[in-house]
């Protein structure tokens, strides 16, 4: 005889109880909003890494960043030690973005490692666009999983208050 299964088959569209609230469909857009946010963000990130990948091998540059991966079944190790990889990696993914972004803006006024950009050419205008998207998508993922995380990890039962 087969057992019932008692939660989702999707447990990576669920929102974790310190998260929920009375109303499903509010917690159903929220799960929504937050997995489209991860997988917008991750999308972004691996774009201006095809662009960092396209001025390595077309234009010459010598460094490319190393683009770490966000779309690991991470979940399925546990709500709480999934959400805090993938938050970790959001966070590392928003790093990298913003480090971006800095030094492209940094190296329009002056030297930064030797070298100097000159003017707005389609690859800079990209990296500027994708790195902005890689921060907005992945700090929405952050600001709706990371304070039910936060929560999670001060309560002193945390699997009492799992369905």
């Amino acid at each position: 005889m087969a057992s019932a299964q008692t939660h989702s088959p999707r447990p990576d569209l669920q929102l974790y109880p310190a998260a929920r609230t009375a109303d499903p469909r509010s917690n159903r857009r929220r799960e929504v909003t937050a997995q489209v946010a991860r997988y917008l963000g991750a999308v972004s990130i691996l774009l201006v890494g095809a662009v960092h990948a396209q001025q390595y091998y077309e234009a010459y540059f010598s460094v490319v960043p190393t683009i770490s991966t966000l779309f690991l079944p991470v979940r399925r190790l546990g709500w709480r030690l999934g959400d805090l990889i993938l938050s970790l990696a959001a966070l590392g993914a928003i790093g990298i973005a913003l480090g971006t972004l800095v030094s492209l803006l940094i190296s329009e006024y002056r030297p930064l490692f030797g070298f100097m950009e000159s003017g707005y050419r389609l690859a800079v205008e990209l990296t500027l666009l994708f790195d902005g998207m890689t921060t907005v998508f992945l700090g929405l993922f952050l600001a709706i999983v990371g304070p039910p995380l936060i929560r999670s990890f001060g309560a002193k039962h945390p699997r009492a208050a799992q369905p």
